[in-house]
């Protein structure tokens, strides 16, 4: 009985249409929000998707998002977005180097790019902690045009901007020496990167 109330909540919720402000959700066409966590009025930037990483002041955050059915629980959907922003942030930040340095497939053997890609791969960074948290639920059409409900979740990462440049440019001294000029384009890649931010 206890699992079914939430259940019956959030289908009264749906068919009253009194919970919520009735925003449009802004991942999905024709969605409208109806619970926020904490009773927030409007989704905190950071968890909107609009920016994946960026930077405030000596701090460097990562947003992850996900979407999950909506009978799932918000804690088990927000600990499942906590868990997944430390290597999805690595995934991103290995994509934006490797790009911004424009190597070509040759370079790709260089012991600089095999130790920094391993270390990224292997998630060996240190220092980065979730930040915050936060949950909605929200209805959308499916594809056959029923309204289905949602919940969406959000983990911000942080990390110390001098944390992980020292960490990213210890990552390209591997013991074997390669081409100078290839290190060169991936530390240039990293300052840009953490630059851009």
């Amino acid at each position: 009985m206890k699992k079914l109330i939430p259940i019956i909540a959030m289908g009264a919720l749906l068919l009253n249409g009194c919970a919520g402000d009735g925003e449009t959700h802004p991942e999905f066409k024709s969605s409208k929000v109806i619970e926020r966590m904490g009773g927030v009025e409007k989704t905190p930037e950071w968890a909107t998707g609009a920016k994946a990483m960026w930077s405030e002041g000596q701090m460097i955050y990562f947003a992850n998002i996900v979407t999950l059915a909506g009978d799932k629980r918000p804690e088990s959907c927000m600990e499942v977005a906590s868990l997944k922003a430390k290597s999805k942030m690595l995934a991103y930040i290995q994509s934006n180097i490797t790009t911004s340095a424009q190597l070509d497939e040759d370079m790709t053997d260089d012991p600089s790019y095999e130790s920094l890609t391993a270390f990224l791969a292997q998630g060996k960074i240190s220092g980065a902690a979730v930040a915050g948290r936060y949950y909605e639920f929200f209805t959308m059409s499916s594809t056959s045009g029923e309204r289905e409900l949602k919940l969406r979740c959000a983990a911000k990462v942080s990390i110390k901007k001098a944390t992980l440049e020292r960490q990213l440019k210890a990552a390209l001294n591997p013991k074997k020496k390669g081409n100078p000029e290839i290190k060169k384009k991936l530390i240039d890649a990293q300052t840009k990167f953490i630059d851009d931010l």
